[in-house]
């Protein structure tokens, strides 16, 4: 009596075990899918940018910044209004995101800006009846211009963490086939080794339930604390996206701790059904 208590308290821990690595493989996997869904996602950028004023603040930035670069170069501020259009700030960043997320290029492309640039200046000269404008001035003017664009428009340290994003994002879509291959694996192997499933049932539960805490713990945090706004950007456009971006992928982990809550919940009611139908009968 005594060796089979013994084996079963021995069994007992290999199922705790056992759901604590399946725990641990649903926080894995919740991590892994909010990232595939967001960060990795070349339309997850390009939609909060949509959904704030992103661009219409960016162009007054940046638009800012050229006006401060004509007065050293001595072009008036009227000269940079309607220099920067939405439409082609809006099609130069979503080509950028498609080169940079398919490992092409990390920098926005400037050739339609100097183009515009280039035209604008052009009918400036004009307009004022100015005949002598040197040719290396002009190309320096230029090229600063389209650096001041193209530096406005990028995500600052995404060019620093291509490679770890793009090698995420080659590999993440395995790892979420993996993560969710050994949870099926580990959840057959619980359920047809335990002659009583309403046990099987219970560490099932364990490890939903640890999963709810381990992923719904982060978003909670962070919400609570209202760090996320209490970050420090110069920039009044970036700091909205950030906002909105950081807000959306927390909503998103959250979405899954509340999956696993409903999850563990049923699981529970489920195991109690069964175990009070054994112990009637």
């Amino acid at each position: 009596m005594s060796k089979k208590n013994s084996q079963n308290k021995v069994k007992s821990v290999i199922y705790v075990m056992m759901a604590f690595f399946m725990s641990c493989l649903f926080m894995l996997l919740s991590v892994s899918v909010t990232l595939q869904i967001t960060l990795l996602n070349p339309n997850f950028i390009l939609d909060n940018m949509n959904s704030t004023n992103y661009f219409v603040e960016k162009r007054q930035e940046i638009e800012q910044s050229l006006v401060d670069l004509g007065y050293a170069s001595g072009l008036e501020e009227e000269f940079f209004e309607n220099l920067l259009n939405p439409v082609d700030m809006y099609d130069d960043t979503e080509l950028y995101f498609k080169e940079y997320y398919t490992g092409k290029s990390t920098v926005i492309d400037t050739t339609r800006f100097k183009q515009d640039f280039n035209s604008a200046l052009d009918k400036y000269i004009e307009d004022n009846n100015i005949n002598i404008v040197s040719t290396g001035s002009r190309d320096y003017l230029v090229k600063k211009a389209a650096g001041i664009y193209s530096s406005s428009l990028e995500i600052p340290l995404f060019a620093r963490m291509s490679t770890y994003i793009l090698a995420l994002k080659n590999i993440m879509p395995m790892m979420i086939i993996v993560f969710s291959g050994l949870i099926i694996v580990l959840t057959l192997i619980v359920i047809f080794t335990n002659s009583w499933k309403h046990r099987a049932l219970k560490y099932i539960c364990y490890a939903t339930s640890g999963a709810t805490l381990t992923v719904g713990i982060i978003p909670a945090v962070v919400f609570i604390s209202g760090k996320i706004r209490q970050i420090n950007i110069s920039s009044r456009s970036l700091y909205g996206l950030f906002v909105q971006c950081a807000d959306n992928i927390f909503i998103i982990l959250a979405f899954c701790s509340v999956i696993l809550l409903i999850t563990s919940v049923g699981l529970f009611f489920i195991h109690n059904n069964m175990r009070k139908k054994l112990l009637n009968d």
